[in-house]
């Protein structure tokens, strides 16, 4: 309703008070249904990045001598939100005494997930991997956050080809990928060069994924076996597949990226074209172990703990319990983006992703933070 202002004097009062009076009337004789908040674009969004829904474990099997293939399905008939091939997501439950959250990279196809089927590799490895391989029956309940991560092909960013490098368990994000390509959803071309120690330590049959645009070599170093290459992912080998259209991807263990980065050095290769997944943060090297006081405050509820400086600040929380906000677990995402109110800290070169205003005004990642003496911080809550 529009007031127009007037130049009698006091005429502004009067029209107010009739303006107010009117817009009475209109509100009593407005139906009582209720307004319209939900929207398509919200719709839209809220499948996009739902935050957290809770998963079921449906299935789960050994797919080699040392890692598992777990399949969820949604829990309460709800769905799997889209992903890009390669990227990952966080489950969370509580194990013991313990709420425990880790990263693991998506199987299935982004078709495959808004079918219902989501799959990921577990490798015997740490206390949620152990827990969810021999304890999680089937029917278990897990909060799942959304699939994040820019470890995807990107036709701006990479090139055409991409020879994807993978040891272990970090050949999921690949076959992601690789059964995008086959299903039409993806448009590039992929080589993997997968190292294993045996073909008892290959989680994935190597010819159920190749067809047009992808093909796998495996690479053996301590069996010899029809083919199959044997040795390391030298760079001689590597030659074989690269070309002027290549990217790289590696997904593995760290040694593996100390050594295939001089491989990739010694050819001359474009170290601008080369992309690796980041591995979780862990315990830290220190000639002392000190347990220090960590105190937490979460909106108004305050816990007290204790935090060892060998140890980040995540998994010092994790141990005692508290629903701790996290994601990626090596300091890139800033999910867990927390603030610190006292105390002194220690965060590694290579994993501090903090903006310069967080350094400025004392902000962490509690996944790639240790203590180096009392603490108090203040995190965010967690909303599944």
């Amino acid at each position: 309703m529009a007031f127009k202002r007037s130049n009698v004097p006091g005429e502004d009062i009067r029209l107010a008070m009739e303006m107010t009076a009117k817009r009475r009337q209109l509100i009593d004789e407005a139906p009582a249904a209720p307004l319209v908040y939900e929207y398509g674009v919200n719709r839209l969004a809220k499948a996009l990045h739902p935050g957290f829904v809770k998963a079921v474990i449906a299935d789960k099997a050994p797919c080699s001598a040392d890692c598992w293939r777990i399949c969820l399905e949604p829990a309460g008939g709800g769905e799997f939100p889209f992903f890009r091939a390669g990227q990952f997501i966080t489950l969370s439950c509580k194990a013991g005494d313990s709420f425990l959250s880790r990263p693991y990279s998506i199987i299935s196809s982004p078709k495959e997930a808004l079918e219902g089927k989501l799959e990921i590799m577990v490798q015997r490895k740490g206390i949620f991997s152990t827990f969810i391989i021999d304890e999680a029956a089937a029917g278990t309940e897990l909060w799942m956050g959304e699939p994040s991560g820019d470890f995807h092909h990107d036709d701006i960013r990479d090139r055409g080809h991409i020879v994807a490098i993978a040891g272990g368990s970090g050949v999921t994000p690949f076959l992601s990928m690789m059964k995008a390509i086959r299903e039409g959803s993806e448009d590039f071309r992929l080589t993997l060069v997968y190292g294993a120690r045996t073909r008892a330590h290959i989680p994935f049959d190597p010819e159920e994924f190749k067809c047009e645009g992808v093909d796998v070599a495996v690479v053996l170093s301590e069996e010899e076996a029809d083919g199959y290459r044997h040795g390391f992912i030298t760079g001689d080998l590597l030659k074989e597949f690269i070309d002027d259209d290549t990217s790289v991807f590696m997904c593995g263990p760290d040694a593996m990226y100390r050594f295939v980065h001089k491989e990739l050095e010694s050819l001359g290769f474009d170290e601008t074209k080369i992309r690796q997944e980041r591995n979780s943060v862990g315990d830290r090297e220190v000639s002392e172990i000190k347990a220090f006081r960590l105190t937490v405050h979460i909106r108004d509820t305050v816990y007290e703990l204790e935090a060892a400086n060998n140890e980040t600040l995540i998994t010092a929380l994790e141990r005692a319990g508290i629903p701790a906000v996290v994601r990626c677990r090596n300091g890139a995402c800033g999910f867990c983006h927390s603030r610190v109110l006292n105390g002194e800290y220690f965060i590694a070169k290579e994993n501090d992703f903090r903006r310069s205003a967080d350094k400025k005004f004392n902000y962490i990642h509690p996944c790639s933070t240790y203590p180096e003496s009392d603490m108090e911080i203040d995190i965010p809550i967690m909303n599944p």
